[in-house]
């Protein structure tokens, strides 16, 4: 096979922080390259010198067996580097058809009926069902996650860099992809593929790197290492338990709801969380699973026939977290961060009244109180200063878990709480679940990622277009069982 790629003891340096260390990378034409990391391993920070995004302060790149210093990511496009970001560049009051040329309509004397009759093609020939011109901000998540691939392989490069490009699409969807890149390697197309999710890695790679705290560890072919092998690798340590399970189910009921709508996504579900029982609520994408708590929180507009919270009933309203009903968002950089806040603001702002007297903050209580957070969920930042758009996914995730839950909640919906985080992230956010549900809290836990709801919840409720197919006990709960009532079997 044909070397296409190679960077040779790369070093990337920020204030405080050497970002890759003497990293070592290549990628051979036709192949899937995984690279695997923790957040804050390198990772970003290596597709990004790849990409034209950075320069590197020392060591040599290769393409084609050619040395090169990209100066800007257009070069890198021009040189047939092309990237899926995870985060989502699109603009969106755009229409598909535009965000898939923007930048470039120049180099097309198209007109716009010819523009998106070409767009149309593309998505017809990759089978997503999404419009060239309906408006990006119509989308849904996944759908946005659709039109940034269908941009980058509208671009004929010969290496696309796919960071976590399954993060917010289906298990159809992925399928599909995986579908895509295999007929690319077919073209000695070569692809950097980036997932959380190391049965993707298995089932698509060919080889693996792994970056740990910015130093290069390994290079390995799939064939040869196991997931235990790579776990280490990332982590430095064993993982004995990845899905840690404690909770202690008691038969006190904490929490129902009776016959909720949700206007336009949900109809007529009903279901109850006891003390000390994760409570898991899954489906497709489209199910209304994730409208189901952000209707119950007041995010939607909704309406029900009941709902009872630790004996009390209370009425729709749009401030439930006053009344003990907590959520953690599936989008946290949207809804629940301000990005260009410090770590301090951000934990402090739905706990004013913590640390202020008379309107008056005390930023002295602030700081005191941030840094007993920070010590609890084990937030690794360089200072309480310091800004959260710089954190890694899973140091992100337990600033919201901190802000949210130092409200002391009865009940917290947690909705997609382990997405675009590591593995060593992951447990430590099961541990936290575990120990809620032990406290006393009620747990719902909303996810799309099938071993974790099997893993750790003690019922499951299986939503279908915006019903409820059934609520699986902890004997029934297995990924067959939801994967038939999500796509509408009736099991029973």
């Amino acid at each position: 096979m044909k070397k296409i790629l190679e960077l040779k003891n790369v070093i990337k340096t920020f204030p405080g922080v050497v970002a890759l260390n003497n990293v070592n990378f290549d990628l051979y034409q036709g192949e899937v390259h995984a690279l695997l990391g923790e957040n804050g391993a390198g990772k970003s920070t290596l597709i990004k010198i790849i990409s034209g995004v950075y320069k590197p302060d020392s060591g040599d790149i290769f393409l084609d067996g050619e040395k090169i210093n990209f100066s800007s990511p257009t070069e890198a496009i021009k040189k047939g580097i092309a990237t899926i970001h995870q985060e989502l560049n699109l603009f969106e009051e755009l229409s598909v058809a535009e965000n898939v040329f923007v930048g470039r309509v120049d180099k097309f004397v198209f007109s716009r009926s010819k523009m998106v009759k070409v767009v149309d093609e593309l998505l017809k020939k990759l089978k997503f069902p999404i419009r060239a011109n309906e408006k990006v901000k119509n989308l849904n998540t996944s759908e946005k996650q659709l039109v940034s691939i269908a941009k980058a392989l509208s671009l004929n490069a010969k290496i696309i860099i796919m960071d976590e490009p399954t993060a917010t699409i289906t298990d159809h969807e992925t399928k599909r992809l995986f579908e895509i890149i295999k007929d690319l390697k077919r073209k000695n197309i070569s692809i950097i593929f980036i997932s959380h999710r190391l049965e993707e890695v298995f089932e698509i790679a060919d080889r693996v790197t792994v970056l740990r705290d910015g130093n290069y560890i390994n290079s390995i072919s799939i064939k040869e290492v196991s997931r235990e092998d790579l776990i280490k690798m990332m982590v430095g340590r064993n993982i004995e338990e990845m899905y840690p399970k404690f909770n202690v189910i008691t038969d006190k009921e904490l929490f129902r709801i009776e016959k909720l709508q949700v206007k336009d996504y949900v109809e007529n579900v009903t279901f109850n969380v006891n003390k000390g029982e994760i409570f898991g609520i899954a489906g497709l994408v489209g199910s209304g699973k994730l409208e189901i708590a952000l209707g119950i929180y007041g995010y939607l507009r909704s309406n029900w026939d009941k709902l009872v919270l630790d004996g009390r009933t209370y009425l729709p309203g749009k401030d439930m977290l006053k009344h003990g009903i907590a959520l953690v968002p599936e989008d946290r950089k949207k809804m629940g961060l301000v990005l260009d806040m410090d770590v301090v603001k951000n934990i402090v702002l739905p706990n004013v009244d913590e640390i202020s007297k008379f309107g008056k903050i005390s930023w002295k209580r602030a700081r005191d109180m941030v840094a007993s957070e920070v010590k609890k969920y084990s937030i690794k930042i360089s200072s309480i200063k310091q800004k959260v758009k710089t954190l890694s996914g899973g140091n992100q995730q337990k600033v919201v878990l901190s802000k949210v839950l130092r409200k002391k909640p009865k009940i917290v919906f947690l909705v997609e709480p382990t997405r675009g985080i590591d593995v060593g992230a992951k447990v430590e956010v099961y541990n936290i679940i575990n120990k809620l549900a032990n406290d006393g809290v009620g747990v719902v836990f909303i996810s799309s990622e099938l071993p974790e709801i099997v893993s750790l919840c003690d019922r499951v409720l299986v939503m279908h277009r915006g019903r409820s197919m059934g609520i699986l006990e902890k004997g029934e709960i297995t990924q067959e069982s939801i994967l038939k009532l999500a796509t509408g079997v009736d099991i029973k």
